[in-house]
């Protein structure tokens, strides 16, 4: 994993606290939300070596044994740093960008001997929230990008070859019960909505495969918001 500048990592935390009035940064900690995956990578990561048994991911301290590059930028939080609402950052403040920081990043990694080395191609960015990184995309393109889907990434900048989909953190919950999931035969419902925003075509392939399988049933229901949810019943 890169030793990134705070700035890019928990500096991000403590800028997301001061926008909405923490004075105790110490106890700023990052918030949680769907993109909470790029915190969980980077605080595992971060770990000593000795709380780290059993984690999939092994952590080498010399470069030149490393098959991949973790860059543990928290960009979907990035994007959400300055509140939505008008009137909780006073105007004298300094505004968080970023924009800046994404260029920022980029910069820091061009400068790196290893980035430099294969121009990217061996290290892992997160960039879950679909707008995360929108700025430097095509500049860092040649990454393994984890992804919450391709609907907002052209066919050049992201790929099945390379990238990885990352499900929301938020939408998985964890299942205790006596059978695991290995001997569970039945899903009992996936609720979404079937065109999401700016659905690309892989998604709506995806669906219809589903369908064809023969074992899941749709059932369309209007919301009141007159948005259609689907859910997806598996037998």
């Amino acid at each position: 994993m890169h030793d990134l500048p705070k700035k890019f990592t928990t500096g991000i935390i403590e800028n997301h606290g001061l926008a909405r009035g923490h004075s105790n940064l110490s106890k700023v900690s990052y918030p949680g939300h769907q993109h909470m995956g790029e915190w969980y990578l980077y605080s595992d990561l971060s770990r000593p070596e000795s709380d780290r048994v059993g984690s999939p991911v092994v952590k080498v301290n010399d470069p030149e044994e490393a098959d991949l590059f973790y860059v543990p930028v928290f960009s979907s939080l990035s994007l959400t740093v300055n509140p939505v609402q008008v009137g909780k950052v006073p105007v004298s403040d300094p505004v968080y960008s970023d924009e800046k920081m994404q260029d920022e990043l980029v910069e820091w990694l061009e400068k790196q001997e290893y980035w430099r080395r294969n121009n990217g191609r061996d290290h892992v960015l997160f960039a879950g929230d679909p707008n995360a990184l929108y700025r430097v995309l095509d500049r860092v393109k040649n990454a393994v990008l984890l992804l919450s889907d391709f609907g907002r990434v052209r066919s050049d900048q992201g790929s099945l070859v390379k990238d990885v989909i990352v499900p929301y953190a938020h939408r998985i919950n964890v299942y205790n019960g006596d059978i695991g999931v290995d001997e569970r035969k039945t899903l009992l419902f996936f609720m979404g909505n079937r065109y999401r925003k700016d659905v690309s075509l892989l998604t709506v392939l995806k669906l219809y495969v589903m369908l064809l399988k023969g074992n899941i049933h749709v059932v369309f229901e209007k919301m009141k918001d007159q948005i259609f949810i689907c859910r997806f019943i598996y037998s």
